[in-house]
């Protein structure tokens, strides 16, 4: 199977709310090829390219994604492996999530490819206690679990594995 090896970024402004994307791809589906039904939100980020290392690739797909130049990269928190099947073909999902945080919430949708404007429905920044409230999808399932921790500077000393 061919591995898919993606960068999400943990995008906080100043207030410590995550920036998410919501989405619908019909061409992505779940292992069995199954597309959910309703749109879904998912942490900023995208697939590296070719000889692209993981940070260069977050630095590139907030830029592209939100037109924020000024952003602090931090570590790579978590992790996550599933497939899914896109356009057919079942893909290994190899994600890294990077902490990451900026001092403005003005977003420049410009830098979107023409597969973003299709697929990304609305952006928005997430309080906690919004993303605790929301009956939502969410990408990973696991994400407001673990990111009360990231809140509270509890910043793992090397990336730890979530569900996804």
């Amino acid at each position: 199977m061919l591995p898919r090896k993606t960068v999400r970024v943990l995008l906080l402004d100043p207030a410590d709310r995550l920036l998410l994307m919501r989405m619908h791809d019909p061409n992505v589906g779940d292992a069995s090829g199954l597309v959910l039904r309703d749109a879904y939100w998912v942490a900023i980020g995208g697939e590296s390219e070719p000889g692209e290392d993981i940070a260069t690739t977050a630095r590139r797909e907030v830029l592209e994604e939100t037109g924020i130049a000024n952003v602090r990269i931090g570590p790579p928190v978590w992790t996550t492996e599933h497939v899914l099947c896109v356009h057919g073909k079942n893909r290994l999902m190899q994600e890294t999530f990077f902490l990451a945080c900026t001092d403005t919430t003005d977003l420049n949708p410009d830098g979107w490819t023409e597969l973003e404007r299709q697929v990304v429905h609305e952006m928005r920044w997430w309080s906690l206690a919004d993303l605790q409230a929301t009956s939502d999808t969410i990408f990973p399932t696991s994400l407001v679990q673990h990111l009360a921790a990231l809140l509270t500077g509890d910043i793992p000393a090397s990336p730890i594995a979530i569900a996804p």
